[in-house]
């Protein structure tokens, strides 16, 4: 919304802030009455009115400030997009600090862990696909990685799931990807042995992603983890997974999966 609404806003809230404390002086006083009551009535009446008004203009400018966060985020999609072909989503984790690009090269399945969104060398690497995964995320299962990074960047902060408050209060994974929105519900998070899921158990093909879900509430409580209970059809549902190496123990992965619940 326009600043200059809530400017106008401001002024007009100002004058009847004077006018109604000068017309209810008037009543008052027809009423009841000069003295001190008048006074102070008037003088509640206006603070309330002024009050009001201030809060509406800073609710203003919180929107305004949200507006033009979404507006430069859509703007550094469109630039990373535009300098590297591989980009081709965007992922947010609600209560955590992952908002980045998604990528995936179309030969070396290992370049982004050691490279970022721009094609620059580093040790934080880039949020990635294998190629064993479309990029359309119709696949029955379809896993995402990045680094555990020690500063919360990249996956860093999905460990945020490893505590019961936090997963309770942080459900929402989404996907941004040709103007749309996916939205994943999570319904499970827990550190397990450092195996390559989609091999070990071969979730290209339906039956064993059916055999793998039945058995996500199992492993979530093996291994001290966290799950809600969900419905899914392995015909038509999409399971969603974030995989990052878990920095609490050696040559173990901590694993988040989601459930696309719809889009917009």
């Amino acid at each position: 919304m326009n600043l200059s609404f809530y400017y106008w806003l401001g002024l007009v809230q100002s004058a009847i802030v004077v006018e109604n404390a000068t017309l209810t002086d008037n009543l008052v006083v027809k009423y009841y009455g000069k003295g001190d009551f008048v006074k102070r009535f008037r003088q509640v009446f206006g603070l309330a009115l002024l009050i009001i008004t201030v809060f509406l203009f800073l609710y203003g400018i919180g929107d305004l400030e949200k507006a033009e966060e979404v507006r430069l985020q859509r703007k550094n999609i469109e630039q990373i997009f535009q300098k590297n072909s591989d980009a081709y989503a965007w992922i947010r984790v609600e209560g955590t600090k992952i908002n980045y690009p998604v990528l995936q090269h179309p030969t070396d399945d290992a370049y982004y862990l050691t490279h970022d969104a721009e094609g620059n060398e580093t040790q934080y690497g880039a949020i990635f696909t294998e190629k064993v995964n479309q990029t359309s995320f119709e696949d029955p299962v379809t896993i995402i990685y990045g680094h555990a990074m020690r500063d919360d960047s990249m996956f860093g902060s999905l460990d945020y799931l490893a505590e019961p408050s936090t997963f309770e209060s942080i459900q929402t994974v989404t996907i941004t990807k040709d103007g749309k929105d996916f939205l994943y519900q999570i319904v499970a998070a827990y550190s397990f042995p450092d195996d390559h899921l989609y091999h070990t158990y071969g979730l290209g093909d339906l039956k064993q992603v059916e055999s793998y879900v039945s058995l996500l509430e199992a492993r979530a409580d093996e291994n001290g983890g966290f799950y809600r209970p969900f419905d899914f059809d392995v015909t038509r549902d999409k399971l969603l997974i974030l995989s990052t190496c878990d920095v609490a123990g050696n040559e173990r992965r901590f694993v988040v999966h989601a459930v696309r619940k719809g889009e917009s």
